[in-house]
């Protein structure tokens, strides 16, 4: 079962917290291990739905990569990364998975990433002309996750939030190959008085 973002405003101002900054390189692969084509009459449609296998090793980003953090320095897998494109591998789409997270020692992260492929965020007129709005084999989206297990105790049940940027080689079936991604975020504890 996929972990629940903590994301209830009544939640957070109701407890105390506290948080470590969490800046992460990663690089790795994704692998398609399936993908079929569906033709839809109402409303008219073509969708391309992708499974792959993603597998990222993980390295600290400093200077934003707290000490907290480097426990977190390792590997995550995807097993089953489902996306949904608009007509084929090509157009915009959605994608979502289910992670494990194996830091350094006994540390173990679940939870899911759920997001959008084939999109350009940091565009105009907000920001330098870097991404196009359709920009290809780019996957955006939020990480959710909560400490399973950890040498370190008092990081044990603490949640992980990141918004991530997964750059891969695009294709008409989805693409696979070397991926390479950022992830910026935070490790949230329930303050312990």
């Amino acid at each position: 079962m996929a972990v629940q973002c903590l994301d209830d405003p009544a939640t957070m101002l109701q407890k105390e917290w506290c948080i470590s900054a969490l800046s992460k390189d990663l690089r790795g692969t994704l692998h398609l291990s399936d993908h079929k084509t569906h033709q839809c009459q109402t409303p008219p449609c073509k969708t391309l739905k992708t499974v792959h296998q993603v597998k990222l090793n993980i390295v600290g980003h400093p200077p934003c990569d707290s000490q907290t953090a480097h426990v977190l320095d390792g590997v995550i897998k995807i097993d089953k990364l489902v996306t949904v494109f608009d007509q084929d591998g090509q157009h915009r789409g959605f994608h979502a998975g289910d992670f494990t997270w194996q830091g350094a020692g006994s540390t173990q992260v679940t939870g899911r990433i759920s997001g959008v492929t084939n999109v350009g965020t940091h565009r105009l007129p907000i920001f330098t002309d870097c991404q196009k709005c359709d920009a290809k084999g780019v996957m955006e989206g939020r990480l959710c996750g909560q400490i399973a297990s950890t040498s370190t105790a008092a990081l044990n049940g603490c949640q992980v939030m990141a918004a991530y940027r997964i750059k891969f080689d695009p294709s008409l079936t989805g693409g696979q190959g070397d991926v390479s991604a950022t992830l910026e975020g935070v490790i949230i504890c329930s303050c312990q008085h």
